[in-house]
């Protein structure tokens, strides 16, 4: 005969079940908050940056080289590293549009070298009031990548006491070619800072969104209030838009994947002589 288990113990296994399941919730959740990709893709990018600045300012034969970068899309600019180091003052500050040498570099594309900034009117001294440095000559110039003003590569002083020697038109043409390469890595630095953050927000979103929808609707939200780049921001909202799709099947994969091949035939022929359009 067999034992007959009480009725409130019978009323008690749902509620220990049902514990136990938001208990493990629970844990699950804070398995997922715990997880950080921060830094996992700029560390290098950074490092790299570091280097060839490093290196720049060696070539050019300047004490101390800077790189400012966007600062939002209205033309602003702020600091992001310097062979001398970056004080917290230096990264608080903010240059707005068009103010300085430096703005007037990034607004007009063209370099600009200044033997004596204390003879220049657009001179920006707010940097060298806030660290105690002094500046004396100057060579800045533009950072494009991708059709795009990324930021300003700037050469400052020479090594010694001063009176220095101003930049000569050699060492101009020296500093772009290093821009054209701290541009490169300037932009895919801002992407993979985008692209870390949105792995962040995405990896949290996904532990409190009731369905997929919610979630693609939230990663959506959160990239259009970014401040990065639009064309960054523009990309990642693309991703999360093909990422939507070709979870519906191979079929929907294959009509996307056939659409952007004739997309890129498409810009490819507008980028020639404009008489195929490649199809």
């Amino acid at each position: 005969m067999s034992e007959q288990v009480p009725d409130d113990e019978n009323e008690r296994s749902p509620a220990r079940a049902g514990n136990r399941t938001k208990s493990s919730a629970a844990k699950m959740s804070e398995v997922i908050k715990r997880i950080d990709v921060s830094n996992s893709l700029t560390v290098p990018l950074r490092q790299a940056i570091d280097d060839l600045l490093q290196l720049a300012a060696g070539s050019v034969g300047s004490a101390v080289a800077s790189l400012l970068v966007r600062d939002g899309n209205e033309g602003g600019l702020k600091f992001l590293t310097a062979t001398s180091g970056v004080s917290d003052e230096l990264l608080a500050l903010r240059l707005p549009p068009g103010a300085g040498i430096a703005g007037l570099v990034f607004s007009t594309t063209q370099p600009m070298a200044v033997a004596d900034v204390s003879n220049e009117g657009s001179f920006w001294s707010e940097a060298d009031r806030r660290t105690g440095f002094k500046t004396v000559t100057l060579l800045a110039t533009p950072l494009r990548a991708n059709g795009e003003m990324v930021g300003v590569l700037e050469f400052v002083n020479r090594p010694g006491d001063p009176p220095y020697p101003p930049f000569t038109p050699a060492e101009m043409d020296s500093a772009s070619r290093f821009a054209d390469a701290i541009a490169r890595l300037v932009d895919a630095y801002e992407i993979a800072q985008l692209i870390e953050s949105l792995f962040n927000y995405s990896i949290k979103a996904s532990a409190t969104a009731t369905s997929p929808a919610i979630r693609e609707s939230d990663l959506r939200e959160w990239l259009e209030r970014s401040s990065a780049a639009p064309e960054h921001r523009d990309l990642l909202l693309l991703w999360v838009s093909l990422r939507e799709i070709v979870t519906r099947g191979s079929g929907e994969r294959e009509f996307c994947r056939n659409l952007l091949e004739i997309i890129a035939r498409f810009t490819k022929g507008q980028s020639g002589d404009g008489s195929n359009f490649g199809f």
